[in-house]
């Protein structure tokens, strides 16, 4: 997992360093599922139990996050992740 949504809700950035191999998770609400990573891909973002996007272009994947992230009413505003202005706590993108 590289970051996911500020107020809990199951949207998250994975980095697909383990291709085709399948993990067990916890959603936020205590539901366990299994998740195959990708074959294919270097990012994927999953949206509850569903990968909804793959892409080799991490500003890709993060455009669709925070598309998803509006669409829940989940964000706090902060765009894209700017090392300078943001720090990451927890898998939580935050002010610095």
């Amino acid at each position: 997992m590289i970051v996911r949504c500020a107020h809990d809700n199951d949207v998250v950035i994975h980095l697909n360093n383990k291709q085709g191999m399948t993990k067990n998770l916890k959603l936020n609400d205590g539901t366990l599922f299994s998740l195959t990573y990708p074959s294919s891909k270097k990012y994927f973002l999953r949206v509850g139990e569903e990968i909804i996007k793959r892409s080799d272009s991490f500003k890709t994947i993060e455009e669709e996050y925070m598309k998803q992230c509006n669409s829940l009413k989940d964000s706090d505003n902060h765009g894209r992740i700017d090392i300078v202005k943001h720090k990451i706590i927890e898998n939580k993108v935050v002010d610095r």
